[in-house]
């Protein structure tokens, strides 16, 4: 007997991968993957050497307990036997990104074993005073970059994957009784597809917003290889979210826009063909390939980083090609997460054909409601896409895009202002917090003087929930700048960055919360925290692009 409700269901099914199959044939997938190709960077290689050893020692006041000192003469690293000194801990000065390798010479007889190291690499201290052991991450443990490394009669070892870090340590724990030996060389070969900076900051620009700069260009030069990466270390791949931010932050400073080219055209080609949605992240090598998950937040981001690299390029051929893609993703918000009262509700988070959604923000010290942020988030993409339509002669694709966010910040401010204490909350619990506050005041549900309000009052509410990374705090500055507390801008990014300066970063981290500094969303296990991270990179673009609040 025919199954009249299996029937039915497949006919759903059939009709709609028909309906999707317009979205992205396979000859323009492959056609943007070949643009994409073309836009390769050169990656440019220094070569570094270790400058001192240092000791690895506990200090309560430095960044999660441990500091590096001047300890020993790098000198005798290249002439006294190593077997007797056993271990050293080498500082290259600056974080570097790329391939290591060391070379040994006799001393005395000739090497008549092979000779077993141990070697562990930190981006900070802390990596290598921390244990290792008991491993209790919620990532791979692969991630971390300890190894064993057996040392054959040619003296020469290289490692055989990308080392991220500014100090290595090294213990001889398999020797000849026989002979000895010293190192001939130690060698760091650091890579990047960033040129020279163009930034130009004022003479009057105080030292601490210099030294931001300084460590921002440095974070995002790391990051910046084939693809913008999110972290050299860990996740070596590129994901929309910062990719936003790091377009932001190159534009102010390498201006390397066909990196950013590369990216967009790599996400398009390999975004979904059916559904027609972006997914979150690719990993570049050994060909471009996508990790099939769907964030909602990023996928809206597509848009907002399209539109300025064309302010910053003028390249309208690009903006044209893809601007299809990035107007997708708004259009599968508004159909499958926006109720009949036109407030974001999609809270499994599901769309058709994506086995992982969610929507992101931050990875906060506890769990975020996103409702709130959302609203504003979508409002302020679609007031984006709609200017940007009209730059690029698209006005038609958007033409209800004005009344439709005039309905959603007026849905917004009713189910998310709470005009009797001036602030904003989200959820059935009313969440206060930064990211809700934030993306409330940069996507207009409130007016300026309610945005400035708010602000203040969930800074002083000890209850809201604070971010846990630059990713969002990324965006309270942008939001204290919409309304005009330049001050408070100001004094934040000096307080928050520059507080990562003063405990010693040359890189700015994945996560920083000043009076938490052992916050991981990795089950607490810090070391797979990532300490040269693109989502932190931002304060050159705030710095460069506000020069009458930080200039000054």
């Amino acid at each position: 007997m025919l199954n009249i409700k299996y029937l039915l269901s497949a006919l759903f099914s059939l009709t709609t991968s028909l309906a999707f199959a317009q979205y992205y044939t396979a000859e323009q997938q492959s056609e943007w993957l070949r643009k994409a190709e073309e836009c390769k960077p050169y990656l440019k290689t220094t070569i570094h050497h270790p400058v001192q050893e240092v000791a690895i020692v506990k200090d309560g006041n430095a960044f999660q307990g441990f500091k590096a000192v001047k300890s020993g003469n790098i000198n005798d690293l290249y002439v006294s036997s190593f077997k007797e000194k056993k271990t050293v801990v080498l500082d290259f000065g600056q974080h570097l990104v790329g391939k290591v390798s060391f070379k040994i010479k006799d001393i005395g007889s000739m090497q008549d074993a092979v000779l077993r190291f141990k070697v562990m690499f930190g981006e900070v201290p802390s990596d290598l005073g921390l244990p290792i052991e008991p491993f209790t991450g919620s990532l791979s443990r692969g991630w971390l970059q300890d190894f064993v490394c057996d040392v054959s009669y040619d003296g020469i070892f290289t490692f055989n994957r990308r080392i991220t870090a500014r100090y290595m340590k090294i213990e001889a724990v398999g020797t000849s009784i026989y002979s000895d030996f010293c190192f001939d060389n130690i060698t760091f070969e650091a890579t990047t597809s960033a040129g020279d900076s163009k930034t130009n900051l004022a003479a009057a620009t105080p030292q601490i917003f210099r030294d931001i700069a300084r460590v921002s260009e440095n974070t995002l030069k790391g990051c910046m290889q084939g693809v913008f990466e999110d972290g050299p270390k860990r996740d070596q791949r590129l994901w929309m979210g910062d990719l936003y931010l790091q377009a932001l932050a190159n534009s102010a400073s390498f201006k390397e826009y066909n990196l950013t080219k590369r990216c967009l055209y790599l996400l398009a080609g390999l975004s979904n063909p059916q559904n027609g949605l972006l997914y979150s992240n690719l990993v570049e090598y050994p060909t471009p390939h996508a990790q099939k998950t769907f964030f909602v937040d990023y996928a809206l981001s597509f848009l907002l980083t399209l539109d300025d690299y064309y302010e910053a390029t003028g390249d309208k051929e690009t903006a044209l090609e893809l601007w299809p893609v990035a107007n997708r993703q708004i259009q599968a918000v508004l159909g499958e997460a926006i109720d009949k009262n036109w407030l974001y509700s999609n809270t499994n988070y599901q769309f058709p054909g994506m086995m992982i959604s969610m929507v992101f923000f931050d990875w906060a010290p506890s769990p975020l409601d996103t409702h709130a942020a959302m609203q504003g988030y979508l409002a302020y993409v679609m007031n984006r896409a709609n200017t940007f339509a009209e730059k690029i002669g698209r006005s038609d694709d958007v033409k209800t895009y004005p009344a439709t966010v005039k309905k959603i910040r007026a849905a917004g401010r009713k189910e998310y202002w709470d005009a009797k204490n001036k602030t904003i909350v989200s959820g059935k619990d009313r969440q206060s917090s930064y990211a809700g506050t934030s993306w409330a005041v940069i996507g207009g549900l409130i007016s300026t003087d309610e945005a400035r309000q708010a602000i203040t009052n969930v800074m002083a509410d000890k209850k809201a929930i604070t971010p846990g990374t630059p990713y969002s705090t990324h965006f309270l500055i942008e939001a204290m700048l919409h309304c005009g507390m330049e001050r408070d801008a100001r004094r934040y990014v000096e307080n928050y960055w520059g507080g990562m300066v003063r405990l010693g970063a040359d890189t700015f981290w994945e996560y920083y919360i000043p009076d938490n500094q052992m916050f991981s969303s990795y089950n607490g296990y810090t070391l797979l925290n990532s300490y040269c991270h693109a989502w932190s990179c931002t304060p050159i673009y705030f710095i460069v692009n506000y020069p009458n609040v930080f200039q000054k």
